[in-house]
């Protein structure tokens, strides 16, 4: 007569891997000795599982520190290219500024060369025009009559009573007035020309 023997398990076992263990194909029993062996392997799991945990744990704290380091890093490199960059320009903005600088005081003295180039050349045409005319002036009757009144002045003949001699000659005129102390001569050409000096050195 053949007998089976049946041991029950307890419910926590019912998922029991086969660890250290290889049951025969023949048999559906479990020794206590492959319990403890399995119990042992479980724990051995368990704490390799812990170690496992510690270790990454580790490894994240590793990687985030290379992480930090190398963000660091990063941001030290910008910071240098953007100081490089920002250097760069100020230099370059130095030197535009000295081109425009350059360029604005060649334009303004260009400009007041050609001032002043007007400036001469309105003195010479209005020197020669006034000239012109001052020469025209030698003859002029109404400077003559000037001229007589001066040479009273000169004698304090307020009354007119001196005679003032004209004489006409090709450029211009001499009065001349005297009485018992004194003779005065005026030369039209002479006064002209005196106005011409004064006019040449302004």
């Amino acid at each position: 007569m053949r007998c089976t023997l049946y041991i029950e398990l307890d419910a926590s076992h019912k998922a029991i891997p086969k660890v250290g263990f290889v049951r025969p194909r023949h048999s559906n029993l479990i020794k206590r000795s492959e319990l403890a062996t399995y119990q042992e392997s479980k724990a051995l799991i368990m704490a390799l599982e812990e170690k496992i945990k510690e270790y990454q744990k580790l490894l994240e704290e590793q990687v985030l520190l290379m992480l930090e380091e190398k963000e660091q890093l990063l941001n030290s490199v910008i910071e240098e290219e953007y100081q490089k960059l920002a250097n760069a320009w100020k230099e370059q903005q130095i030197e535009w500024f000295k081109v425009a600088e350059n360029e604005l005081a060649r334009h303004l003295k260009e400009q007041e060369e050609a001032i002043l180039d007007v400036k001469r050349e309105l003195k010479h045409q209005i020197a020669s025009e006034v000239q012109a005319r001052l020469t025209k002036l030698t003859q002029s009757e109404k400077l003559i009559s000037h001229l007589v009144e001066v040479l009273h002045s000169e004698m304090d003949d307020a009354c007119k009573a001196l005679q003032v001699e004209t004489e006409q000659h090709e450029d211009g005129v001499t009065l001349s007035i005297e009485n018992e102390d004194r003779i005065i001569s005026i030369d039209s050409k002479t006064i002209i020309e005196e106005l011409k000096r004064g006019l040449e050195s302004i």
